[in-house]
């Protein structure tokens, strides 16, 4: 019979009982701050292409984006001791149809990355509020293409 390994049987019985080891979301962060950045941006831009009502969701919309990089910037500090460096994207050249379509994928994308990550036992609680954010989001993009006319 082999040796008994504490560590190893501890790590299974982590599993089996759900929990995750705790790893600080490390490599996720610059992703998901760079499309938080990106969305941003975007959200500006279609802002300067669509009516009054739809204009100012989608600049609201934007702050929002702008305050989850902020967060998202802090978190970097905390877990990396540094701030990364950030550059915005230029604006996707296309209709606005089609950057509200985006925009909803990618706000998809966001919320499912964000749950994956509210598990961390530190920062859980912070991906959590984000998850919900991005979800709101989709509902507004959906609200600006059900009353947007063309």
């Amino acid at each position: 019979m082999d040796a008994y390994d504490p560590a190893l049987a501890a790590r299974v019985w982590q599993r089996v009982r759900g929990q995750q080891e705790s790893q600080p979301p490390r490599q996720e962060l610059l992703p998901l701050l760079a499309d938080s950045w990106a969305a941003a941006s975007a959200y500006l831009s279609l802002a300067r292409q669509v009516g009054p009502q739809a204009a100012a969701t989608l600049r609201r919309l934007a702050r929002e984006e702008q305050t989850t990089a902020d967060a998202l910037r802090g978190l970097h500090l905390l877990i990396n001791g540094s701030r990364p460096a950030l550059r915005t994207p230029p604006p996707l050249r296309e209709t606005p149809e089609a950057g509200l379509r985006r925009r909803y994928t990618e706000s998809l994308k966001a919320a499912a990355a964000y749950e994956r990550l509210s598990g961390d036992p530190e920062y859980g609680p912070v991906f959590t509020r984000l998850a919900q954010q991005e979800q709101e989001h989709c509902r507004q993009v959906l609200s600006v293409l059900g009353n947007w006319e063309k």
